[in-house]
């Protein structure tokens, strides 16, 4: 992955939750690592309690113990608007102990239960935005991730930066990203336990 996407415009990263299993971030590091987005959490269904990753904790202090640059991820399974802004609350109070570096990301994903959501595009949208907007007006950056296909047939331009997933060693997305997560099945020295998600940013 370094030989064929690290150049001047580019940071080779991470994301990383409890699947990771427990994690050397010294080796981490010395693989070249540059960045890592780790999940804080998420939601026990539609209108479910939120939860804490179970690694969470663990994971954005080893990061932040050999200066890796970090941002978080949140799985959604809001409905509302109201919804979207009580998790993007909600995270704000999780993190207030901690630097967090780069984007706090809104990714829903509920897409073979969407009929039950009762949302147009129009207002997932929105919803998405209620979320990003409450995060950059608390001082941080916000961002929506989603997959080539969903961010071409369903999503209105939101603004916001964009985390894209599709898997492939060169994306035809004509939209505009600032991080592209190109796999779901990377090796690194540090975690043995699982693949790892393999994202490049762009600067």
């Amino acid at each position: 992955v370094k030989e064929k996407y690290k150049t001047d415009n580019t940071k080779i990263g991470i994301d990383v939750s409890h699947h990771q299993g427990n994690i050397d971030y010294k080796k981490i590091k010395e693989s070249g690592v540059e960045f890592a987005f780790i999940r804080i959490g998420s939601q026990k269904g539609k209108n479910g309690e939120y939860y804490l990753d179970n690694k969470f904790k663990e994971n954005i202090e080893g990061f932040t113990q050999v200066d890796i640059p970090i941002g978080i991820y949140f799985f959604s399974y809001a409905d509302s608007n109201e919804e979207a802004l009580k998790q993007a609350k909600w995270i704000l109070k999780q993190i207030k102990n901690y630097k967090i570096d780069l984007p706090i990301v809104f990714d829903w994903e509920n897409w073979t239960k969407y009929r039950e959501y009762n949302l147009s595009f129009y207002h997932l949208t929105e919803m998405a935005s209620t979320f990003i907007n409450k995060i950059e007006k608390s001082g941080y950056k916000s961002m929506l991730y989603s997959s080539k296909n969903y961010l071409e047939k369903i999503w209105f331009k939101p603004n916001t930066n964009i985390w894209l997933a599709h898997y492939a060693p060169e994306t035809d997305y004509e939209g505009e990203y600032k991080v592209w997560q190109l796999c779901d099945d990377g090796k690194i020295d540090g975690i043995d336990d699982n693949f790892v998600d393999i994202d490049i940013m762009y600067k």
